[in-house]
């Protein structure tokens, strides 16, 4: 593991979790009435972003302390990163366009939606499961 991995993930949760602190006004704003648009999607916008964001800062924090080599190091980071971007970006997109993105049907947000969520789902687990294995071959 390499202080590179550890400051670019730092960077990016914090990115995201901004993201995730913008779609928050915009929820302000949609609970009070001035702009149009649903609670629900807003609500899910400002949490995806700043959790995944929240994440990814947990994780840099204990990378130091993973038995990884850097290629795993690697996939770890872009993972939880790809994560960040996609949790933030496609709900915000989402409550922008006012589709859910649960099934891959037109129209083409709600395509673009649900293919972000996908990604990230994937991308998340591939992230959790370089963590849990970078635990196990640690020796305590």
């Amino acid at each position: 593991m390499n202080q590179s991995h550890r400051l670019f993930m730092i960077k990016h949760g914090a990115v995201v979790a901004f993201l995730g602190a913008l779609s928050g006004l915009a929820y302000t704003f949609v609970i009070t009435g001035d702009i149009p648009g649903s609670i629900r999607a807003w609500h899910l916008a400002h949490l995806q972003g700043v959790m995944t964001g929240m994440l990814i800062l947990a994780v840099s924090a204990c990378i130091t302390h993973l038995n990884l080599d850097q290629r795993k190091c690697g996939i770890l980071v872009y993972s939880f990163v790809i994560t960040g971007y996609c949790y933030s970006i496609g709900p915000l997109w989402g409550a922008v366009l006012g589709v859910r993105g649960i099934q891959p049907v037109m129209p083409l947000g709600n395509i673009m939606m649900f293919v972000s969520n996908t990604i990230a789902s994937i991308s998340v687990v591939i992230g959790l499961g370089m963590t849990i294995y970078g635990c196990i071959k640690t020796k305590s």
